[in-house]
């Protein structure tokens, strides 16, 4: 049994095909984890010149045309990071706007993903443009200590990778089907049991196919196969949808006589 919210009347339809049902919402992760990637090979390849100007210090700097470029890439970024800022908090009242009003405490929400690599993207060249602009104004005043260019490039560089550390490890979890953030397994898990006549559950995963889209299917046990179970289906799944956040929940009935005790999928998962 698969329960799925109803999209919003003024949202358009993805044009899914049979191929790629879920490749839309896939996409945005692979956005977000080529952002993280590009920032790694520019930061990478602006540390590879700092060090060859650190083994050859035979270079000339136009600190004027240096501080001009810089003052203007600090003040777009700037603006660019704000305009992000926004529309990823835009993205995160949305999606709490459109989940159960139940048990909010209990919410996890996360900001699209492209939406968070991009904002930190911008980020990542501001940190950049602020080195350049340092580095700039001590060689403008003081030409020979051009040193502080290659200098500022590795300190700024140690602050722009810190910044996608978190970002990077939330897409890995996705990509790797794994927990999704904010949520606790042992709890989803003991949310389930404490549904009247559910006597166990297993083969219970939860993955997420964006960073704001999770989504839960478990195998739940109960005494005899009768028509109670269509309410306790019903109330398992209610009972999800207002207590997390899930994008789709499936659950499957069993009665406990089809349960086998050498089963090797319903054994709890070690920590």
């Amino acid at each position: 049994h698969t329960k799925k919210k109803k999209i919003p009347q003024n949202q358009p339809l993805p044009e899914f095909d049979k191929r790629n049902i879920l490749r839309f919402p896939f996409y945005k992760i692979l956005g977000a984890l080529m952002s993280m990637l590009i920032i790694w090979v520019v930061t990478g390849v602006l540390t590879y010149l700092a060090s060859v100007r650190l083994l050859h210090p035979n270079y000339e700097i136009e600190a004027t045309v240096m501080l001009i470029t810089s003052g203007c890439a600090v003040i777009a970024n700037v603006i660019l990071s704000l305009t992000l800022h926004q529309t990823g908090h835009g993205h995160s009242l949305r999606a709490q706007a459109n989940e159960h009003k139940s048990a909010p405490q209990q919410k996890p929400a996360s900001a699209n993903a492209s939406v968070r690599a991009a904002f930190v993207h911008a980020i990542g060249d501001l940190f950049q443009s602020i080195s350049v602009l340092i580095s700039a104004l001590i060689i403008f005043f003081k030409p020979e200590y051009k040193i502080a260019d290659p200098v500022c490039t590795f300190v700024f560089s140690i602050f722009v990778l810190a910044t996608t550390i978190t970002i990077l490890r939330d897409i890995l979890i996705v990509l790797m089907e794994g927990t999704p953030k904010g949520f606790n397994y042992d709890a989803v898990r003991e949310r389930i049991l404490a549904v009247d006549k559910v006597e166990s559950i297993h083969n219970l995963h939860l993955w997420s196919l964006t960073m704001n889209q999770v989504s839960l299917s478990a195998h739940i046990v109960t005494g005899q196969y009768t028509v109670d179970n269509y309410l306790i289906l019903k109330e398992v799944t209610q009972v999800l949808f207002d207590t997390y956040p899930f994008h789709s929940v499936t659950i499957q009935i069993e009665p406990q006589a089809n349960q086998k005790s050498d089963c090797v999928f319903c054994q709890d998962p070690k920590d």
